[in-house]
């Protein structure tokens, strides 16, 4: 059965972390801002790093199965590619506010946030990983270069959603695509992604 009152709780902190900062979100303002009792938060969370973890991987699960969605569709590695990016943009692009709290906030939050940042990087991995099948030689790449692109990806979308330059995510997807398919599609293919227009 929903409780209204930790949805509340949910809404606030996900609200006030992506637009202050983890450092400068309060249990107390949490609670002021979901009418809720301090009382009512201990009973649903452990504390603030509890809260905002518990919620980070409920959006990132929210977040992978998109972009899992995506990635089946019945066509070639290199057109799921788009859909995956696509499918990203999209979520991010829906709620910003969202979107800076998955990505931005969870750097250096807390003991648990690298493993939660990392699985996240290692789903991106797996989709770039199937590149491989590219290849005349599939065992010629790495599973390391899948998540050194991964990394990467997540860096410049990181640092977009930073800047506030999300809602043109249109506009820098040719460019992800490009680091996407690199090392599997070869420099001249990759260009071809830069010329694609929004």
């Amino acid at each position: 059965m929903a409780d209204p009152a930790r949805e509340r709780i949910a809404s606030a902190m996900v609200d006030l972390v992506g637009r202050y900062g983890y450092a400068e979100t309060s249990v107390e303002a949490v609670c002021e801002r979901a009418r809720a009792r301090r009382s009512h938060f201990d009973r649903c969370f452990a504390g603030k790093e509890d809260c905002f973890l518990t919620l980070h991987d409920e959006i990132a699960g929210e977040f992978c199965e998109r972009l899992i969605a995506a990635f089946k569709a019945p066509s070639s590695w290199h057109d799921r590619v788009w859909a995956t990016g696509w499918a990203a943009m999209r979520f991010f692009q829906e709620d910003p506010v969202r979107a800076r709290f998955l990505v931005v906030e969870i750097n250096g939050t807390g003991n648990g946030a690298q493993a939660r940042r990392d699985r996240i990087l290692q789903r991106l991995a797996d989709f770039l990983d199937n590149g491989r099948e590219e290849l005349e030689r599939p065992g010629s790449v790495s599973r390391c270069t899948a998540e050194i692109v991964a990394g990467a990806i997540y860096g410049t979308v990181l640092g977009k959603i930073e800047a506030g330059c999300i809602d043109r995510g249109e506009d820098f997807l040719p460019e992800l695509v490009y680091m996407a398919v690199m090392p599997y599609l070869g420099s001249r293919a990759a260009e071809d992604e830069l010329l694609v227009q929004p």
